[in-house]
């Protein structure tokens, strides 16, 4: 006769095992049964889908949360009955959350690059790294468009050769973008002042080469108190403008047209046009300072503040030279006198004006 006395020990440790088993697959199954209802749930992207929002944090949340249950469950003693299955659903999880990672890594560099390669004009400058954007694009649409018609979790962890279309394409998509990024240190190269733009900005400006017209909101950056250039019907440039309004006339006319869509090519004359004419403006402003009769009052509200700062400057240098070569300190004291007489005269309009 069995005396269940006699085996107490023994049914206690084999009760406890057995209930500690029984919890590691009731882990187990509520596991398999949490990714049931998740799903990817893309958002329109203009004419793509993307990934993102509440369901894809939903997912690396439960990701990190079921990983380290079942790295817990693999090392307890009492897995050994499930173990191939624990095993076999970590490498599926450490699977799932490497290619998720990479996927919205990719969708991150693909959100950057596709409005620059949509550009016919950087296809064409970049021809190499347009066909590969080109091939990643491809691929990423249609994988998007799965998940789209499909966003169940459990299918989309186990699409075929998920892992190769994410990695392979995050690849090719860091080639393109060191080319694009050794493109731009190129055009810096051309034309330093492009250094004070952002990779953005520098990208809106060379996506629409055939508008000239787009380097306008740029312009503050790229040259100190410009606030745009002046174009005319045919986009030829024939002066600049501060932000205070003041205007300053080209000595040359500039054609941007004749660069053939590169702007740096156009932007150096620009440059040079810029310095020469503002030499122009202070020559003019300079000699119209010496006209018999000329008021400085007057002369001052007339030309350019960088004229009138440059002229002024020269014309006291002069003046105080020339009053000291005279009549020495006493000259001095009479030219300061002159000095001060001048800035209370527009200090006193000025107030008047307000």
């Amino acid at each position: 006769m069995f005396k269940a006395d006699d085996h107490k020990d023994a049914l206690e440790d084999i009760a406890d095992t057995a209930s500690k088993e029984f919890s590691n697959e009731k882990i187990l199954n509520q596991m398999f049964a949490d990714w049931e209802p998740l799903e990817f749930t893309p958002s329109v992207q203009k004419d793509t889908y993307k990934l993102g929002g509440d369901s894809i944090e939903l997912i690396q949340q439960t990701l990190d949360d079921h990983l380290v249950k079942t790295q817990t469950m693999k090392g307890s003693p009492f897995a050994k009955y499930f173990l191939d299955t624990i095993v076999k659903w970590e490498d599926q999880l450490m699977k799932t959350l490497d290619n998720v990672d990479m996927w919205l890594k990719v969708q991150a560099v693909w959100m950057y690059l596709e409005p620059v390669f949509s550009s016919e004009d950087i296809m064409k400058q970049m021809p190499v790294e347009g066909n590969k954007f080109r091939e990643v694009d491809k691929d990423w649409r249609m994988l998007m468009k799965q998940v789209a018609e499909d966003p169940s979790a459990l299918n989309v962890i186990k699409i075929p050769g998920l892992h190769d279309i994410v990695f392979n394409a995050y690849a090719k998509l860091e080639e393109v973008q060191k080319g694009l990024n050794a493109y731009l240190e190129s055009k810096r190269g051309l034309f330093p002042r492009f250094f004070f733009l952002s990779d953005p900005e520098l990208l809106e400006i060379l996506s629409e080469t055939k508008d000239p017209l787009k380097i306008q909101p740029y312009l503050k950056k790229c040259f100190e108190a410009i606030e745009e250039l002046e174009f005319d019907d045919e986009c030829k440039i024939h002066a600049m403008k501060s932000s205070e309004g003041e205007r300053i006339q080209y000595v040359k006319i500039i054609d941007p047209v004749l660069a053939k869509g590169n702007v740096e090519e156009w932007l150096k004359p620009v440059e040079e046009v810029m310095i020469k004419s503002v030499k122009d403006v202070i020559d003019k402003s300079n000699l119209d300072y010496t006209k018999p009769g000329q008021e400085r009052e007057k002369w001052v509200t007339i030309w350019p503040g960088q004229a009138v700062l440059a002229v002024s400057m020269m014309k006291w240098t002069s003046q105080a030279e020339e009053a000291m070569k005279k009549s020495g300190l006493a000259g001095l004291e009479v030219f300061f006198e002159k000095q001060n007489k001048q800035v209370s005269t527009n200090i006193s309009r000025f107030w008047m004006k307000a």
